[in-house]
Formats: C-alpha cells, sequence, structure tokens
C-alpha cells in the first residue's frame, strides 16, 4: 500500500483551501511573506492532482519530488519555522511510494 505522509496531505488541502478562496498573491503573502515562487505551487499542485485522480507510483514519486522543491523553496521564508520546516522536509523525503 501507497503511504503519502501526513504533512504532504495536509500541505495539500491548505493549498487547495486557499486557492479556492483567496488570490494567488494573496495566498502567496499570507502563506510565505511573498518568498516563494510561483512555479513551485503550481508545479506542486499539478503533482498532487495527478496523484489524487491516479495514485500510481510514478505520480507519488512525483508528488515527492514536488513536495521537496515546494517545502525548498520556503527556506529563506521569515514566516516559516526551520523545525517545521525540516520536519516536513524530512516527512516528504521518506514518503514510501512503492506497493
Amino acid at each position: 500500500m501507497k503511504i503519502v505522509s501526513k504533512s504532504l496531505v495536509i500541505l495539500g488541502l491548505s493549498i487547495g483551501a486557499l486557492l479556492t478562496s483567496c488570490s494567488e498573491e494573496e495566498i502567496l503573502e499570507d502563506l510565505t511573506g511573498g518568498c516563494i515562487a510561483i512555479n513551485a505551487i503550481e508545479n506542486y499542485s499539478a503533482a498532487l492532482e495527478r496523484y489524487g485522480n491516479d495514485p500510481s507510483v510514478e505520480n507519488c514519486e512525483s508528488l515527492k519530488a514536488a513536495s521537496i522543491a515546494y517545502l525548498s523553496a520556503l527556506d529563506d521564508c521569515p514566516l516559516i519555522e526551520d523545525a517545521d520546516l525540516e520536519e516536513a522536509l524530512r516527512d516528504a523525503s521518506e514518503t514510501n511510494c512503492e506497493d
């Protein structure tokens, strides 16, 4: 059975909820003080959608990579606690996509 970490699911749901209620610019300001690249969010969101529609190993690996890239983009953001980011990166890196 594929295991997608709780942090990845929560992150995806949070972004999804925010995307439906705020403009993209407001989301970036609220989440990170405006210090994240838009394409990191778009790539993560697309990978999350692909995995949701087809939870294959390939899509899981894509989601894992997009998660790590997104979290890495948060590294210099003043609103993100280093310990929280390290934990999320560790969880994303340890995601098991194998059956």
